[in-house]
């Protein structure tokens, strides 16, 4: 479903097979989902939304809290730590993990997503080891950059937006829809979608993605910001942790 909602509208790219390692608590509260948003949250359409924490959380409407916190406890895998080591800038350990792997052909060569960052730790952990992270790894390369840097929190585009309970948006421009694009093979490409907290499981990232496709997709104008009911599909109650102490 995820991998359905992601690629909606599109013709030339074909997705063979879809992995998805992601988070619950054993009750209700999930690290991916599927949304609709028909009042147009930070410009971008309907897609599938991942975190390292729970994604019903992360509906649009007002900022309530400013420590928003799901901790599913898990740790990194090895080969999880290798993709997120580059992006987060050193040998960090990982937490909470949502990591959706696809491969695809493409009739044109090319792949593009829409993409919208966010995180709990703006502004308070700027320049410190909390530097939670966005990667998207096609055919071993990470395209998630804008302005030639990685996506985290440590990014000098990051600002606060309304929109979610997210307190801080990578918006360059205060644009923060992104686009991200790259060169595809006809066939076997590999998409590594991968997001997840760094130093501690506390305090969540999220990432909205929509309009993957073979073909530039015509974004809807960022600069709108309306609020309402949407973000549908998301469900479950998180729990919410201040940082511990320490």
């Amino acid at each position: 479903s995820l991998a359905s909602a992601v690629t909606a509208g599109t013709s030339g790219l074909t997705v063979t097979s879809v992995s998805l390692s992601g988070q619950t608590d054993g009750f209700s509260a999930l690290s991916s989902g599927t949304y609709t948003n028909p009042s147009n949250t930070y410009g971008i359409g309907p897609g599938i939304v991942l975190s390292t924490g729970n994604v019903s959380n992360y509906a649009d409407g007002s900022n309530t809290s400013d420590d928003t916190s799901t901790d599913y406890d898990s740790s990194a895998t090895m080969a999880q730590e290798a993709l997120l080591d580059p992006i987060t800038g050193g040998a960090f350990n990982h937490f909470d993990v949502t990591q959706l792997d696809l491969t695809f052909d493409s009739s044109t060569g090319k792949v593009f997503f829409l993409g919208v960052f966010g995180t709990e730790e703006y502004p308070e952990y700027i320049g410190s080891e909390f530097i939670d992270a966005f990667g998207l790894y096609l055919n071993g390369v990470n395209i998630a950059k804008e302005g030639g840097i990685p996506i985290n929190v440590n990014h000098p585009a990051m600002a606060a937006l309304a929109g979610t309970e997210l307190d801080g948006i990578l918006a360059p421009g205060a644009r923060s829809l992104l686009l991200f694009s790259g060169d595809a093979n006809p066939t076997g490409n590999t998409l590594s979608f991968i997001i997840a907290d760094t130093s501690d499981g506390v305090l969540d990232a999220t990432v909205y993605i929509s309009s993957l496709s073979d073909t530039n997709p015509v974004p809807v104008p960022a600069a709108v910001w309306l609020f309402g009911s949407g973000l549908l599909g998301l469900i479950g109650v998180a729990r919410r942790r201040n940082r511990r102490a320490g």
